[in-house]
């Protein structure tokens, strides 16, 4: 870890010059938006932007009663919870991972 000013100033310099920002516009559920995001990212936003519009589309023909605020509510917490389930996959799988792995180096310390 760097501790000093001129290391975590280089470190910065470093981070900022990576990353190029840019503005772009997005629509989701009929209302613009105006974001500043890294240039990396666009891709990735602009699909998440057109996945949420999917989804809320799916909802209005389902659901032709309700506003665009519960639609899109209903499209986040089902985006929310995929992301949660993702964590909880992944984090089972790293622990599962982290014991093979100490099972292998225990093996190997053994047997060396």
């Amino acid at each position: 870890m760097c501790r000093d000013v001129e290391c975590r100033t280089v470190i910065n310099r470093t981070v900022m010059g990576a990353n190029e920002e840019i503005k772009i516009s997005i629509t989701v559920a009929e209302r613009n938006y105006r974001l500043t995001i890294d240039k990396a990212d666009e891709e990735k936003v602009r699909k998440a932007a057109d996945m949420i519009n999917e989804r809320v589309k799916e909802f209005k023909r389902v659901y032709t009663d309700k506003d665009y605020l519960s639609l899109v509510s209903m499209a986040c917490i089902q985006f929310a919870t995929g992301v949660v389930k993702y964590e909880n996959d992944s984090a089972f799988k790293d622990q599962y991972l982290d014991k093979q792995l100490d099972v292998i180096d225990d093996l190997l310390t053994e047997n060396l």
